[in-house]
């Protein structure tokens, strides 16, 4: 068995396992072509009375039988090599296997956090986008009628799809341009400013500033 090396997996013990076994196969495999022809060239003046042709047959003979019986061990050395590569090479998925899954399971708290913080936002977001509505036409009830449930409606709508266009969702949804996207901070703001003046305006507090 090959010697493992630094940082060798069992895996690519056994391919070079397989693979130095191939190759030496090869080397015998070669060697015994080599010597089957130099048989051909000798046997008909070893069988002719010629004693060094057979002295050299006789030679050749014996290094063949040795080769035969050598690539008869290797390739049985080679099968159980093919076989140890196929248990490592199915040890390894596994282990990769169960490596995925246990990642996968840590991942899951994530998740239903994750889902949590969605629904979270999402009825935060329902309450204050209702409350807001509700502020609305009980100002307007009472005479004040900036901002107007339309505006309201036209601006939210706008904050709301400028916000899904950074989510997975945004295909679902019509695209909104950047220049068309809002911020509910930013225009509410910007209403409070002028409702601040109407609110001082009918209180007569506009006047009193400028008295004094």
């Amino acid at each position: 068995m090959a010697k493992k090396t630094a940082n060798e997996s069992p895996v690519e013990i056994a391919e070079r396992t397989l693979r130095e076994l191939q190759e030496k196969h090869d080397r015998v495999a070669a060697a015994r072509a080599d010597d089957d022809r130099e048989m051909g060239r000798v046997s008909l003046a070893a069988h002719s009375g010629d004693a060094e042709a057979s002295k050299r047959l006789n030679s050749v003979v014996e290094r063949m039988l040795r080769q035969n019986l050598e690539l008869k061990s290797i390739t049985s050395a080679i099968m159980v090599a093919q076989q140890n590569l196929a248990e490592a090479q199915d040890a390894e998925r596994q282990a990769e296997q169960r490596r995925v899954a246990l990642e996968v399971r840590g991942l899951l708290k994530s998740l239903r956090d994750a889902g949590t913080v969605c629904d979270e936002a999402l009825t935060t977001f329902a309450d204050g986008s209702n409350a807001m509505k509700e502020i609305i036409q009980r100002m307007n009830a009472l005479g004040f009628n900036h901002p107007s449930g339309t505006q309201y409606m036209s601006l939210g709508e706008r904050a709301v799809r400028g916000t899904l266009v950074n989510t997975p969702f945004a295909r679902s949804f019509e695209a909104i341009a950047p220049r068309e996207r809002r911020n509910f901070n930013d225009f509410v703001d910007r209403w409070c400013v002028s409702l601040e003046r109407e609110i001082a305006a009918r209180l007569g507090e506009a006047k009193q500033t400028e008295a004094a």
